[in-house]
């Protein structure tokens, strides 16, 4: 088994890192990318995907809303030297469409414990009658 050697340096370095992050407050690091998003929106065209877009989001609220921005704003962060503008708008549809499902299922409460809905049952004797018939 190897041994893991721990040094002064890397316990300092760790320490560090630990400490600075500790510092950093989650207000801060959501106003930096609610910022981000800002500025990374894609223009508001008079398109019908535009217009698809922007009622899909009017329909959210204001958290899911936020979280819609931080994906879109990752993705164009990402790819957004890539995307036209139609593109952009798209992507910015989709995420706003999506997201009402995903409220729906973090709503619905479930244990460490719970047991599947339905099971996977597999019938071998149907197939042992059909070769048997044949």
């Amino acid at each position: 088994m190897p041994k893991l050697s721990m040094t002064r340096r890397n316990f300092a370095t760790g320490a560090a890192v630990t400490a600075a992050a500790a510092l950093i407050s989650p207000a801060d690091v959501l106003a930096q990318s609610s910022t981000q998003s800002q500025t990374q929106q894609p223009p508001k065209a008079d398109t019908p995907l535009a217009k698809k877009a922007e009622a899909a989001l009017a329909k959210l609220g204001k958290q899911s809303r936020a979280e819609v921005e931080m994906k879109v704003s990752e993705i164009f962060r990402k790819y957004g030297d890539r995307l036209s503008e139609e593109q952009k708008t798209d992507i910015l549809r989709i995420m706003a469409e999506g997201q009402p499902p995903l409220d729906t299922m973090r709503a619905y409460l479930l244990q460490n414990g719970d047991q599947p809905a339905t099971v996977l049952q597999l019938y071998r004797e149907a197939k042992t009658e059909a070769r048997g018939k044949k």
